[in-house]
């Protein structure tokens, strides 16, 4: 498929009425130049945790664009013995974590600051077998995008570079700063904007370009990452009756968590999250029991994560989920006996939000519908981001509103409209002017 037919539709949004500024920095945006980018992008792996490369190549992107840098080497162990760090999963050692933000500051001096924020890093691509399209080609297939990380979120994070290059191109004055900050470690806590803004790098507004269907979402539930040991009792297959499964207890605990997460869902009053299924899972993601075919299994370990409702502490859910485990094990004697093991362990998400009537909700509302002649969804996400490291850590006003749909993330032939990350970066050019305005 030609270029000009992923474009389709283009004309007819740049035939709606915007200022002659606006006009010039729409007509500015270089839309081959994005997509090859983020193909490029596209094709360096970055798995959590290994992000390094990824980071230097960006870093020298920006510095392309004409953006003031700032590349340095995270201190992970210093930051991990701080009380409100955010939970890490994976293991760091002899991996470099840096971080990496870059500044542009408008003709018309100091003012107000724009920050645009998206993570590098990725979720492993697994079985490369169940994959039709390689996880780390950068397949362009019509107008979709493939790849681990094209939708979760390289895509909003190219989009949000290649805005801020337009701006700068066009010349149009403006009064203030954009920021844009791209950061690791998002996916198992939020590494990177933890230490970003611990190292000063701040604003006024921020746009967090996570995938929403360029819907906007200023409301997100936290997780808590937890690991249950569940003990029992080893014995030959052929004598089980002289043993305790773990196993069999751990069902017995499976069923609880199930009734607990039922509980939390019912009737949540939140405008945004009540509209959802479910809007604060709880997941058993992992499950490790036994270690012979023959022998009754003495233990288990299973790790999983608990939905943290907006407003709500997340020590209030710790202690709910730890009662939850110590009512089950009095009404069991062997549990009675051998109570499970909780550990609070990886990711530690809040919840935040802003209203939804905020005015950058506003803001980014008229921009997609200038663009698009529709306005977006307002909507609550039940999964953790790094909008509330910006909002409860920074005190910074944040949104989540990007390109990709995160339904296709973190699955074989994850991908993302090439024409959806286009319109983004339109949005986040109307978005910067209007808000430096």
């Amino acid at each position: 498929m030609r270029q000009d037919d992923i474009l389709l539709g283009e004309k007819k949004r740049m035939s709606m009425p915007f200022t002659e500024s606006e006009q010039r920095a729409l007509s500015a945006l270089d839309q081959a130049g994005l997509l090859n980018t983020l193909r490029e992008l596209q094709r360096i792996p970055s798995v959590t945790g290994r992000e390094a490369e990824a980071q230097r190549w960006l870093s020298e992107q920006m510095r392309a664009v004409g953006l003031d840098v700032d590349l340095w080497t995270i201190d992970v162990e210093e930051l991990r013995g701080r009380a409100d760090f955010p939970g890490m999963e994976v293991n760091r050692a002899g991996h470099e974590a840096l971080g990496l933000v870059g500044n542009w500051q408008g003709s018309e001096g100091t003012g107000k600051r724009l920050i645009f924020n998206g993570h590098i890093d990725v979720v492993p691509e697994g079985d490369h077998a169940n994959w039709q399209h390689d996880p780390w080609g950068g397949e362009l297939d019509g107008p979709s995008l493939y790849g681990r990380g094209a939708c979760d979120m390289k895509g909003g994070l190219i989009a949000a570079l290649y805005a801020i290059r337009a701006l700068k191109d066009c010349g149009v004055p403006l009064r203030g700063s954009l920021q844009l900050q791209s950061v690791i470690g998002e996916e198992d806590g939020g590494l990177g904007t933890f230490a970003t803004l611990l190292r000063g790098h701040t604003g006024d507004a921020a746009i967090i370009c996570e995938p929403t269907r360029l819907n906007l979402i200023p409301a997100q539930a936290g997780a808590l990452t937890f690991t249950l040991r569940i003990f029992g009792k080893s014995a030959h297959a052929s004598t089980r009756l002289e043993g305790v499964s773990a196993i069999e207890k751990y069902l017995d605990v499976h069923r609880q968590l199930i009734q607990l997460e039922r509980e939390r869902n019912r009737e949540v009053s939140h405008p945004l999250l009540g509209r959802l299924e479910l809007p604060y899972p709880l997941s058993i993601g992992r499950v490790q029991a036994g270690n012979w075919s023959s022998s009754v299994p003495e233990e288990l370990t299973c790790e999983g994560r608990i939905g943290v409702a907006v407003g709500e502490s997340p020590q209030e859910v710790r202690e709910l989920f730890e009662k939850t485990l110590r009512d089950l094990a009095e009404a069991d004697p062997w549990l009675q006996a051998h109570p499970p093991e909780v550990g609070w362990t990886g990711g530690q998400f809040e919840s935040g939000e802003i209203p939804p009537g905020h005015p950058l909700v506003q803001l980014c509302g008229d921009c997609m519908r200038d663009l698009t002649g529709a306005a977006p969804a307002i909507e609550g996400a039940p999964y953790g981001s790094d909008l509330r490291l910006l909002v409860n850590m920074g005190n910074i006003p944040a949104l989540l509103f990007g390109p990709g749909d995160v339904r296709v993330a973190h699955m074989p032939d994850e991908y993302v409209s090439s024409t959806e990350v286009i319109l983004a970066a339109q949005a986040y050019i109307l978005a910067a002017l209007r808000y430096l305005a």
